[in-house]
């Protein structure tokens, strides 16, 4: 493994200017004008990419009454959720042109393996990103590794061993360029919970190159006060981050009217505004041609040495809620007694269980252990798959 990678003509890692990424997510709210005005802000202040992500509602879940509970949407069902946050995948070849027109890279995140070949054979992304919820589909992991691409991969929510796991298949299958970003994947984070120092653990430890994907907004988190996003991306760089992944909105108080109506803005606790992400860029310059920083007030300051933390490879009592909603294996299809099991990862007609959202099933690292196994019973589809299903 190597201490850079290259996506198109950009080198990251050590002694290379921070490779800023500003997530589009489902800020756009279905409105692909308002995704091209999201990439043109982030252009504007400076990004050096954008990224989007790349699933339906039926490719990420499936519609079982599922919900994401101890989160910020525990009252939203699942299903519906992705119905409105997806990004159409036929606006992809459009968003990146127009990306590239301002002279930025766009990449996305896969959440299946028919993504991964959208993604790969007919957009032809430059680079691909394995997101915090998907680092335990270590199926998705074996065929995003394969792709042959660059790969950034964030680490929310895991303990050391499922982070480890990741790496390691992401490098057993083929990946030779890998990056790794270290995140808190709490929605808001606490800034105390950044934990930045983990970061250079990694980086100690794997020899990879290394940032973060930040979640930190608030310096009052719970209450939604004292907006400070600039903050610990800028305190990441300090630290020796080669990357750094911000989500972007064009107006988080309209965003965050939307979601009060579970009409969109999902992501508005978190996602910083075209004025503050320019503010974070220029910091972060100023600190590379510099060496220095210069926060507006002692508040600044204070929020930012609680950055730094500690290293910790656990996930915080937030992030655990969070976990709820990995993936996970579970009937997608009605199986009846003495029938084989079939993945449906890449085979979506015949296939009968199937890697999607929320946990509750069996590890996705046991899909080809489980692959041909017999049913013991008659199992309805909406069921996670366990073991005593199985002969």
């Amino acid at each position: 493994m190597t201490a850079h990678i290259q996506i198109n003509q950009r080198k990251i890692g050590k002694g290379h200017p921070a490779y800023v990424i500003a997530e589009v997510s489902c800020n756009h709210e279905g409105d692909k004008e308002e995704a091209k005005q999201i990439i043109k802000a982030s252009a504007e202040a400076g990004a050096d990419a954008v990224k989007i992500q790349t699933y339906t509602a039926d490719t990420i879940s499936r519609n079982f009454d599922n919900k994401a509970e101890g989160t910020i949407w525990d009252e939203i069902d699942l299903h519906g959720l992705y119905e409105k946050a997806e990004t159409p995948w036929e606006w992809t070849f459009e968003l990146k042109d127009y990306a590239k027109s301002l002279g930025l890279d766009l990449f996305s995140s896969p959440f299946d393996e028919t993504a991964i070949d959208f993604l790969v054979n007919e957009v032809k992304v430059p680079a691909l990103k394995i997101a915090s919820f998907e680092i335990v589909d270590t199926k998705l992991l074996e065929k995003t590794a394969k792709s042959g691409l660059p790969i950034i991969m964030s680490n929310g929510m895991t303990d050391f061993l499922e982070m480890d796991e990741a790496i390691r298949t992401l490098q057993n299958h083929g990946c030779e360029d890998l990056a790794v970003l270290h995140c808190n994947s709490g929605y808001p984070a606490a800034f105390e919970e950044a934990n930045l120092k983990t970061m250079q653990a990694i980086a100690d430890l794997y020899k990879l190159p290394v940032g973060v994907s930040d979640h930190t907004l608030f310096a009052q988190h719970e209450t939604f006060e004292e907006p400070m996003a600039h903050v610990t991306p800028v305190e990441a760089v300090k630290l020796g981050a080669s990357i750094v992944e911000i989500h972007v909105t064009l107006d988080r108080q309209k965003a965050r009217a939307l979601f009060d109506k579970n009409e969109g803005g999902y992501d508005w606790p978190f996602s910083m505004e075209p004025a503050e992400l320019k503010k974070m860029v220029d910091q972060i310059r100023h600190f590379e041609a510099k060496g220095e920083v210069s926060y507006d007030n002692e508040r600044e300051e204070e929020m930012a040495l609680k950055t730094h933390g500690h290293v910790n490879f656990a996930p915080t009592e937030k992030e655990l809620a969070s976990r709820n909603i990995r993936p996970s294996l579970w009937v997608v299809r009605d199986i009846k007694k003495g029938e084989p099991l079939i993945f449906a990862a890449e085979n979506k007609k015949a296939g009968n269980f199937d890697s999607i959202r929320p946990g509750g099933g069996l590890h996705i690292r046991f899909a080809d252990f489980l692959e041909g196994q017999k049913a013991t019973q008659d199992i309805q589809a909406g069921t996670p798959l366990e073991w005593h299903h199985l002969t």
